[in-house]
């Protein structure tokens, strides 16, 4: 089959054409994207071309790790990196390689993958179907089109390929929601639920795999009650696998480590004290951060303590003109506030590293509860969905929040928004910025994105979990490298027992105009 020429149905709004030459895509841009579908993409002449599957084709960035692996009528292909915790030694080729072993059935390979963290996508073929699947948090993401409309499925790392490719029709009502001041002075963007801005174009969620042969996506887990844990057993368990990550990780790459004041990047390093003398321990200064703010003279001080040196790398408020084309022709949507922090970390390490990050836990922190403290006692609706997560109600917001509402309402195992933070926010909003962050970096890992790590955090009782003292991160850090507990952990942001009780009923209070004012556009309506 012929390969499809990226440029050959270019569509480009007015505004955005100019006299400048556009390079050819390659290795400069796309950095670690991939294409799958039913033809290679011809333009991508020094991309890795690979057969998958039931005639499926493969065209992946030089960068991006590919490995694949058969056995009789089974096939593995793994895009990016995976690592065993308990078996920190292990390649990539030796993890797909055992998967093998346990695909006997979609829900045994799905289940075999539970321990293990990094950033990747599974492809796999038997000769009952053809499905994948990614980590925990998605963050090796996936878009994928509709059969229907494009002819035959693609799949693609980011919505700019497809739109490249296929000459998709834009979604109007999304077009409408980009121009509105609710997306448009939101640094954080994202889209909701499965949403992108093209029609036939979905992104697949966390905890979903996608059928190959149908293009339709279906949910895996959670498919039973969690296991509930004490602090005690959390704490070992969480520790083990973040720590093997981490040792994982180290023996593949040269990292860095991005350190904060707050609990997540704390506990990350604390988890990382076997192989700490190995890493470069850092702290971006983002443009328009003081240089005296705390996430700068916390870690300093703490680092200083411990005997670990400590790299400030200093952004700018601004992009250079140049960095600035590539950074936003690499991801469509791409936020710009990020691409400071991009260029300056690229200039100082020369994307030589990879690194570690804290992001995920949030997942396990209640954080929606300081928007809906009585969320226990809510009638969720998608109009309630759309309003926390975006102070609006627009309808392209809540048609894509009644979907997810319409499925997710199926399960009773966990608690609704936890499962929007971890969906949402992490699948949607995380999953972007580190594909943004692919131009400065060789890899990204979240030693938090692994699916033990994230439901032996949720089988914690919540009191255990929440503001204002997160007791369950305190005591892990206490356990794994109490030194590291010396220095206040977010003394800007942390509030006491009284002004959290002031926040609670500020948010109950909005919350009732929220239901306030829907009842009163409701009435009108009829």
């Amino acid at each position: 089959m012929p390969g499809i020429n990226l440029n050959a149905h270019l569509v480009r709004p007015r505004e955005n054409q100019g006299d400048a030459p556009r390079p050819p895509p390659g290795r400069d841009r796309y950095v670690n994207q991939f294409i799958l579908g039913p033809a290679f993409a011809e333009q991508l002449a020094d991309w890795q071309r690979i057969t998958v599957g039931r005639g499926l084709k493969l065209t992946a960035h030089p960068d991006l790790a590919c490995t694949q692996a058969t056995d009789g009528g089974r096939e593995l292909t793994l895009i990016g990196h995976i690592l065993d915790p308990l078996a920190p030694e292990a390649s990539n080729d030796d993890i797909v390689r055992a998967l093998l072993h346990h695909f006997t059935s979609r829900n045994s390979l799905i289940a075999a993958t539970n321990r293990f963290g990094g950033r990747w996508l599974l492809l796999a073929t038997s000769a009952e179907e053809s499905f994948l699947f990614h980590d925990a948090l998605g963050l090796r993401q996936a878009f994928y089109t509709d059969p229907v409309v494009t002819g035959a499925i693609w799949v693609v790392s980011q919505a700019g390929i497809a739109s490249e490719m296929l000459s998709l029709t834009p979604d109007e009502q999304a077009l409408d929601y980009l121009d509105t001041q609710t997306f448009r002075r939101t640094f954080e963007s994202r889209l909701p639920a499965a949403a992108s801005t093209f029609k036939g174009l979905k992104h697949l969620l966390p905890n979903h795999w996608l059928n190959l042969s149908t293009g339709r996506s279906h949910r895996y887990w959670p498919s039973a009650p969690l296991e509930a844990m004490t602090p005690e057993t959390a704490i070992d368990r969480i520790g083990t696998l973040m720590s093997g990550q981490i040792r994982a990780a180290a023996t593949r790459f040269d990292l860095a480590l991005s350190l904060t004041a707050g609990f997540d990047s704390r506990l990350m390093l604390a988890t990382a004290r076997e192989v700490a003398d190995r890493i470069c321990v850092m702290t971006l200064r983002q443009g328009r951060m003081p240089d005296h703010f705390p996430d700068i003279e916390i870690p300093a001080r703490l680092l200083k303590q411990v005997g670990l040196p400590h790299v400030v790398i200093h952004a700018t408020s601004t992009m250079t003109p140049e960095f600035s084309l590539q950074f936003k022709r690499n991801v469509y949507l791409a936020h710009d506030h990020y691409g400071h922090d991009a260029e300056a970390i690229l200039r100082h390490f020369g994307r030589t590293k990879a690194v570690l990050t804290g992001s995920g836990a949030e997942v396990g922190r209640c954080a929606f509860r300081r928007k809906l403290p009585h969320a226990d006692h809510v009638r969720f609706t998608p109009e309630l969905l759309a309003w926390l997560e975006y102070g609006s109600t627009h309808p392209f917001l809540v048609e894509h929040f009644r979907e997810w509402l319409a499925e997710v309402s199926q399960q009773h195992y966990v608690k609704l928004l936890d499962l929007l933070e971890w969906e949402q926010d992490y699948g949607n909003w995380l999953a972007m910025t580190q594909l943004e962050f692919d131009i400065a970096w060789r890899e990204i890992f979240t030693p938090y994105n692994c699916r033990q790590v994230l439901a032996t955090l949720l089988g914690v009782d919540e009191r255990f979990r929440k503001a204002p003292d997160y007791l369950l991160f305190q005591r892990a850090i206490q356990k794994a490298w109490p030194e590291l507990l010396s220095e206040p952990i977010n003394p800007h942001r942390t509030i006491g027992r009284r002004s959290l009780w002031i926040s609670d009923m500020k948010a109950v209070i909005h919350y009732w105009r929220f239901l306030y004012a829907q009842h009163k556009q409701n009435k009108h309506r009829r």
